[in-house]
């Protein structure tokens, strides 16, 4: 009989470890600052919405829009549509590493096909407008 408990407790042990560690994704993609960016640098806007969309505006033209999401604590941008967007085979996505202080983002290259969309995000001090 207690040999049958102490299954029972390794499984409910085992199993409070793996939600434990699949809860970590959902938290790296809670902690990124969704809102609006701008750059001194860039006549353009970033938006990021809590929906997992991403828009690029230059004033009141949309340039491009697309899906993000989080994952393993980088951000993985996909062009959906729009006259900037990265269409062309293998250029659709890619992947920044991200870090947030003091109501700025800043992105870094770690895979991007496109050079257009790398030049228009890295080395940019993106401040939190809302």
């Amino acid at each position: 009989m207690s040999r049958s408990a102490l299954t029972k407790s390794d499984i409910s042990a085992c199993a409070l470890a793996l939600c434990s560690i699949l809860g970590l994704t959902p938290a790296w993609a809670a902690d990124f600052p969704t809102g609006t960016y701008e750059a001194k640098e860039a006549p353009y806007a970033v938006s990021f919405d809590d929906k997992g969309q991403f828009h690029v505006n230059k004033g009141a033209t949309l340039e491009v829009t697309g899906n993000y999401s989080i994952e393993a604590g980088k951000l993985h941008l996909t062009d959906g549509k729009g006259p900037w967007a990265c269409t062309k085979a293998g250029e659709q996505a890619g992947i920044y590493a991200w870090k947030y202080e003091n109501a700025v983002l800043r992105l870094s290259k770690v895979a991007d096909k496109c050079q257009d969309r790398v030049k228009s995000l890295v080395n940019l001090d993106w401040k939190r407008q809302k």
